[in-house]
């Protein structure tokens, strides 16, 4: 177990494989953000609660990297995976909701 209180600016953010996600550049009381940059097309925010654990610098996420919301399309497509997160869409009534299938890309 992690303390939240031990994620300062300044560390790497890892995906739960280990690959560098970027620097965390700030920390508040709901989470961090990790740097814009070769993954994320702006600062990143992430809760808390989507880690996994912390490791001297590193903070490990609860995710790999295509399950990550916000990832670059074109990065995956690079590597020749597809984002795995469910995309969430309003409907008619305005309600949000997952498209069937939408995960089976």
């Amino acid at each position: 177990m992690f303390n939240p209180a031990d994620i300062q600016k300044g560390m790497t953010a890892r995906d739960r494989d280990g690959e560098n996600l970027g620097l965390i550049v700030s920390v508040d009381e709901m989470g961090f953000f990790i740097e814009k940059g070769s993954y994320f097309p702006r600062d990143h925010r992430v809760a808390f609660s989507d880690v996994s654990d912390i490791d001297r610098d590193d903070v490990y996420l609860r995710e790999d990297l295509a399950s990550l919301p916000g990832v670059r399309p074109d990065v995956l497509e690079a590597r020749g995976e597809a984002a795995r997160h469910a995309v969430l869409h309003h409907d008619a009534t305005g309600a949000l909701g997952v498209i069937p299938g939408d995960l089976d890309r």
